[in-house]
């Protein structure tokens, strides 16, 4: 995959969702590295520093791409996962065996399946 266009898919996501996103981060599992790619300014303060740090490297740990597979091993690869909590909704979408984007949403976003998730990868490649 050529090099991920983040900014075009932060420019979509706030397009199509507004004040529904929450706040987006590109990872690498390999090193827990991460890049807050956007965060909505009234959650810069309630997301800051160490708790963001924490919510994301525990996310990595979990949720990376390998360990999906590994608990899944009979479904093949991995090309998202989606996780509802109530106060927010986290897509993980798997971009190689150890990189990926994490799209948090307000808990009310809808979204159409899996269009959502192809649109967002497509945007991320530029095509």
């Amino acid at each position: 995959m050529p090099k991920p266009r983040y900014d075009s898919l932060v420019t979509y996501l706030r397009d199509e969702l507004g004040d529904g996103l929450r706040w987006v981060a590109s990872f690498d599992s390999d090193d827990y590295s991460y890049d807050v790619r956007y965060i909505r300014e009234d959650l810069k303060a309630d997301l800051s520093g160490l708790d963001l740090d924490t919510i994301i490297h525990r996310s990595i740990a979990v949720f990376n791409r390998d360990h999906v597979e590994d608990v899944y091993f009979h479904l093949g690869d991995a090309k998202a996962l989606l996780v509802r909590h109530e106060k927010a909704t986290a897509v993980h979408l798997y971009l190689s065996r150890n990189r990926g984007v994490v799209v948090k949403l307000e808990p009310d976003v809808s979204f159409q399946y899996p269009d959502f998730l192809d649109e967002c990868l497509t945007t991320l490649r530029g095509e």
